[in-house]
């Protein structure tokens, strides 16, 4: 109906499997190259540039220059949320030679959600600083505040104070398990926090993180292994 929001636009542009992967890898937060994006699609780097178009057309990535690399990232936390919402109605698994992290194990245990920490490591997170007080429970979407710094966690990763500006808390819906982790400010402290510390590291390839000898032994002995 005139003056209604272009769904179908928007959908249409994430409708396919190789775009779909590519939007995928890109809820790493970081950005890519298009041969890179190419190589996650299973597609060739001339065939990337026609879908990378079709999404940054659609507002779904920006694209910048580096030099001599044109990169491209997500366009905003709003299209994160977006892609994690269609993850959870989704199906497991897209096509093989369109899955950017097999197995699904890893992505189960630990990965980056565009800037934060989701998967079961990130559940337990978001559920141990509930329980004790520093955050408030909240549903999917929700934002809120840092009620504490005062937790052996965040002392742990020397976690005292975040930025100013955006949500302190939001809670993003896990597609892998049907319940929330952190995101906002505190969520990306956290995930700066453990790959800084060496708890976490990132794989080659894919959102999926590596829990380390010595993060398994911190978490371990903050309860949370």
């Amino acid at each position: 109906m005139p003056g209604e929001p272009d769904i179908a636009t928007v959908a249409q542009a994430i409708g396919e499997p190789a775009r779909a992967a590519m939007l995928l890898q890109l809820m790493d937060g970081d950005a890519h190259t298009a041969r890179a994006l190419a190589a996650v699609a299973g597609i060739a780097p001339s065939t990337a540039s026609s879908h990378l178009h079709r999404l940054r057309d659609a507002g779904l990535i920006e694209v910048t220059d580096a030099g001599r690399r044109r990169l491209h990232r997500l366009a905003g936390p709003e299209v994160a949320q977006l892609v994690e919402a269609l993850a959870a109605l989704a199906p497991p698994r897209l096509p093989e030679r369109f899955q950017p992290d097999p197995p699904a194990g890893p992505l189960l245990r630990a990965r980056a959600c565009y800037g934060h920490v989701a998967g079961q490591l990130g559940i337990d997170l978001a559920v141990v600083l509930r329980e004790d007080g520093v955050v408030g429970a909240l549903s999917p979407g929700e934002t809120g505040v840092v009620h504490t710094f005062d937790h052996p966690l965040l002392a742990a990763l020397g976690i005292d104070e975040l930025p100013g500006t955006g949500p302190a808390v939001r809670a993003c819906l896990d597609w892998s398990h049907g319940t929330v982790h952190l995101a906002g400010a505190l969520g990306a402290a956290l995930l700066t926090a453990l790959l800084a510390a060496g708890w976490v590291r990132r794989q080659p390839r894919g959102r999926a993180l590596r829990i380390t000898g010595t993060g398994r032994q911190q978490l371990g002995a903050l309860g949370l292994g």
